[in-house]
């Protein structure tokens, strides 16, 4: 075990102490990947205020903290077994199915070993050594590193994930749950990567459930590809729920063919600094997309969503609901970008942020953008922020609420329009408890 500050200079030592022990070190593609990338993040650094995509989310509280990398010989998943056997599910559903990681592992103990007929399953390590057709190209499609310097690091540092395939023309009745359990030890960091394929005229429901076990400090940096087939659906949803002193970066790409729709959702209430990037192409005629978000904090938490939609042939729409509530000394950040290349006629873009400020101290920062080369298009975006209406919080309480159940019950009719867009009512329905439940412990 090697404990490193999280400087720059101590993610390339952790590398090079690793990297003969890190999965498919005497694969060449692979490897090259990831000199490649190391030396891209050595190039550009951790991101800084300096940078634009990063101006409202500084990194100076990750930096101060010192992270363990564990080494080859180390099985920080054998901490499952320290674990009941029957872990709680998100949805008490008894006929989902279920991946588990423990640490950034996977637990092939914990997890389902019964996937439905169309679904294929790899931890990346397996993918890799059973050398998966399209896995060099996924882990090498990013077409912006420089502007991804905390990707370039997980390229590097990649030690466990999962390789998830469904067929063509199949249809995934139950949600795939993935639980990603954290903080087993103290400090400690993963970088875990992976690749999702739906292929033609599929559909499934992934829903990803990031939590943890203890207070501990750790950090997640966390690469997705997705890749959604002609005339398939994904619905992918995610929520976010870790202690308030992990730190939690993640990143998806989604490649949209013709006919696709890849519809998202993420509820955040948890981590001291989270920061999730969405970058949708829509690379098809009639692909489309729905980035919705609600996001609540309190206390001195930081939440950063940042998408990015690329409309890049005619007939495509995205939608984007996202809805924030902050109390205490927490800060939301919002940045949003459309572009409509010149060929993408016809394309539909809306954009919304709205944010409810319940302390005087919260702080919300928003940058909506739209670059538009076509000349037929329909396009919007707004972004608003301010505290309870009062009006309507003195005629609840006219009829006889307090005023905190008078501000819970604003609060939770503000965020449930965001959870509207949930097709999974079973989800809906969770979704709903966990935000009436944030607001019972989180008074403000």
């Amino acid at each position: 075990m090697v404990t490193l500050a999280s400087d720059k200079e101590a993610f390339i030592a952790q590398y090079d102490q690793s990297k003969g022990n890190l999965p498919g070190s005497d694969i060449a593609w692979l490897s090259e990947l990831r000199a490649k990338n190391i030396a891209l993040f050595e190039e550009v650094g951790l991101p800084t205020a300096k940078t634009e995509l990063w101006k409202f989310t500084n990194l100076n509280p990750l930096k101060k903290q010192s992270f363990s990398a564990p080494s080859a010989q180390e099985q920080i998943f054998a901490n499952s077994n320290e674990l009941p056997r029957q872990l709680p599910r998100l949805l008490e559903i008894n006929a989902s199915h279920r991946l588990v990681f423990i640490d950034g592992h996977y637990s092939e103990d914990l997890s389902d070993k019964n996937l439905p007929a169309g679904v294929t399953l790899h931890n990346l390590s397996s993918a890799i050594k059973a050398g998966a057709a399209d896995l060099k190209v996924a882990l090498s499609s990013r077409a912006r590193e420089e502007e991804q310097p905390l990707v370039a690091l997980n390229t590097a540092l990649m030690s466990d994930g999962y390789v998830l395939e469904i067929a063509k023309n199949t249809s995934v009745d139950c949600p795939i749950e993935i639980l990603h359990l954290g903080g087993g030890k103290a400090e400690i960091s993963y970088h875990n990567r992976n690749v999702i394929s739906v292929g033609f005229g599929s559909k499934a429901t992934i829903i990803e459930h990031v939590t943890d076990r203890s207070d501990h400090v750790y950090f997640s940096n966390s690469a997705t590809e997705i890749s959604v087939s002609e005339n398939a659906t994904l619905h992918h949803y995610r929520v976010q729920a870790s202690n308030r002193a992990a730190f939690l970066y993640s990143s998806t790409e989604v490649v949209a063919d013709k006919g696709a729709t890849y519809d998202n959702f993420l509820l955040n209430t948890g981590a001291r600094l989270s920061r999730t990037e969405t970058n949708v192409s829509l690379n098809g005629e009639n692909s489309s997309c729905h980035l919705n978000a609600s996001y609540m904090g309190t206390d001195d938490q930081h939440c950063d969503i940042t998408t990015r939609v690329d409309h890049k042939t005619p007939h495509t729409t995205c939608d984007e609901v996202i809805k924030g509530v902050l109390g205490g000394k927490a800060r939301g950040v919002f940045q949003g970008k459309i572009i409509v290349h010149e060929q993408a006629q016809k394309t539909v873009g809306n954009q919304s942020h709205r944010a409810m400020l319940l302390s005087d101290r919260a702080e919300v920062d928003a940058k909506p953008e739209l670059e538009i080369f076509a000349d037929d298009v329909i396009c919007s975006h707004g972004c608003t922020s301010g505290q309870i209406d009062k009006e309507q919080l003195f005629y609840l309480r006219s009829r006889g609420l307090t005023s905190e159940q008078a501000q819970a019950l604003l609060v939770n009719a503000f965020l449930a329009d965001a959870v509207e867009a949930v097709q999974n009512e079973d989800l809906k329905d969770l979704l709903l408890t966990k935000i009436v439940n944030w607001l019972e412990q989180n008074p403000n």
